[in-house]
């Protein structure tokens, strides 16, 4: 099956193609993010209502800025992957297992919604004061805002602009609903009855079914319920199946056979990982290609590792 298609070029061209410009060393990553200039690099604001806002910024200085965040979620992912292949060689319970392999799904998720221009951003006590402030004195009105926002880049009047907007979940649910919204921005991409849009239809279908949320779910039932304990002990929950089939999990869900399954509910969080992991392996491979650089983030974490850590040169297509 032909997996990454015709969206997947879009979204290349769409969001990838405008972070090539620019580069950044990994000792500036910490002061070249968004949350790093969200306070004294914006130049003005609008109130477009329900609380959201608009702030305006040179364009190279916010693109730089979101590349920043792309790369720091790059370095997360990176290091959980590793995380989740050291815990799948220990025996380790299979909550731990399921908790571990999830972060690495949600951190994949959170990579790739910062690659197509979006993300979402907590600001601490003395940041949310601050920027109230600011944004309240270029209104000329008391503004509040919530510490839990999202933010998107958008295109208005030839210049990149942040949407600024409250968090309609907390961090991780707000990962979740944000990747089905991306979905659906996939699939109206995709063309149709292609192979792609078969993949990405089973994948919002599947969130239909299940709720978008389902992978956070899953992670906060074997992570915080006790009885959980019991399932594990009682040979009622295995950890995840990393061999698992994930184009034919996606594409052959059925509602009545996983649902109330937690075994199968991780199965089928799985597959939907492995697709938001290898789009964002292919996408940050097609930066550093088109800059013609090396990979700087595996390039620092692999100083010093005997065992080098690399990406694999996923194809386009997948047997089912």
């Amino acid at each position: 099956m032909l997996v990454y298609d015709k969206a997947y070029m879009e979204i290349k061209n769409k969001y990838i193609l405008p972070l090539t410009t620019y580069s950044i060393p990994y000792k500036s990553l910490k002061s070249t993010n968004i949350k790093s200039i969200i306070c004294n690099k914006f130049k003005s604001v609008d109130d477009i209502g329900n609380h959201e806002y608009l702030l305006y910024f040179d364009n190279d200085i916010l693109i730089k800025s979101l590349l920043g965040d792309v790369e720091l979620f790059l370095l997360r992912s990176v290091l959980q992957r590793e995380d989740v292949r050291n815990v799948n060689k220990v025996n380790i319970t299979a909550n731990w297992n399921i908790v571990t392999n999830y972060y690495h799904l949600f951190f994949c998720a959170s990579l790739l919604l910062r690659i197509c221009h979006r993300g979402n951003l907590f600001l601490d006590k003395e940041i949310k004061t601050q920027l109230q402030s600011l944004i309240s004195q270029v209104l000329g009105v008391p503004i509040t805002l919530e510490s839990n926002l999202f933010y998107e880049i958008q295109v208005k009047d030839g210049e990149y602009v942040m949407k600024l907007s409250p968090s309609i979940a907390n961090t991780h649910e707000i990962v979740w609903k944000k990747m089905d919204e991306l979905i659906n921005e996939f699939l109206l991409l995709s063309n149709h009855n292609s192979d792609e849009q078969t993949i990405l239809k089973s994948i919002k279908n599947i969130n239909n079914k299940l709720s978008s949320t389902y992978p956070s779910q899953l992670r906060n039932r074997v992570n915080y319920q006790p009885l959980y304990g019991i399932e594990y002990i009682e040979k009622r929950l295995f950890p995840m199946n990393s061999n698992v089939s994930w184009v034919k999990e996606l594409i052959s869900f059925d509602c009545s056979e996983v649902k109330d399954n937690d075994n199968r509910i991780a199965d089928v969080c799985l597959a939907y990982g492995k697709y938001i992991e290898i789009m964002c392996d292919k996408l940050i491979s097609e930066y550093y290609n088109i800059r013609g650089n090396e990979n700087g983030i595996l390039r620092k974490i692999n100083e010093g590792r005997v065992e080098k850590i690399t990406f694999c040169d996923y194809p386009y297509a997948f047997n089912i």
